[in-house]
């Protein structure tokens, strides 16, 4: 049975949180991963948060370890570990033992699993184009300079406590 559409509330207005670039790329992200589920007719692991960046990240680097994916999808290893479960059950990965470390298993994509990244692509690609209309390319190409800087601090950040957190 399938899920009602979910309709998202804006984020409320508040005075001590005015929009900042931060809080709207929250929001635009809310609203995406909202159309992206609203169009989706897989249930189950698809709908779990994590489930697309792994299947994105094996899409494009099939074969690697489990440790390989926490670290590419910045997800929690618990994380991980409950999608990949879920995604082998669905028949979308498969595990198999590394042939250059039998002592390693690696993690594939199963034809159901590279179908379903076809599919996920397309609708990304609807989304990007309604989500992106009116806006121009020099706009859009100044974002693309400087939304990666804002993910790269984000993400120095979080390997920097990481790294402090395992000293400690």
């Amino acid at each position: 049975m399938r899920k009602k559409t979910e309709v998202l509330a804006p984020m409320p207005k508040r005075k001590e949180l005015s929009d900042t670039p931060i809080k709207l790329c929250n929001e635009i992200s809310r609203l995406f991963r909202a159309h992206l589920r609203e169009n989706e007719r897989h249930e189950g692991v698809m709908s779990q948060h994590g489930a697309h960046l792994v299947l994105s990240t094996l899409a494009v680097g099939d074969g690697i370890n489990q440790k390989e994916l926490v670290s590419k999808t910045h997800l929690r290893p618990p994380t991980v570990s409950v999608i990949l479960r879920r995604m082998e059950e669905e028949g979308i990965v498969e595990r198999r033992s590394s042939e250059a470390d039998m002592r390693s298993v690696c993690v594939y994509l199963t034809d159901v699993g590279r179908e379903l990244d076809r599919k996920n692509i397309e609708r990304i690609k609807k989304i990007d184009a309604f989500a992106l209309d009116g806006i121009s390319a020099e706009e859009i190409n100044m974002l693309m300079e400087i939304l990666p800087k804002i993910r790269d601090n984000l993400v120095c950040e979080r390997e920097s406590k990481s790294k402090k957190e395992k000293k400690d």
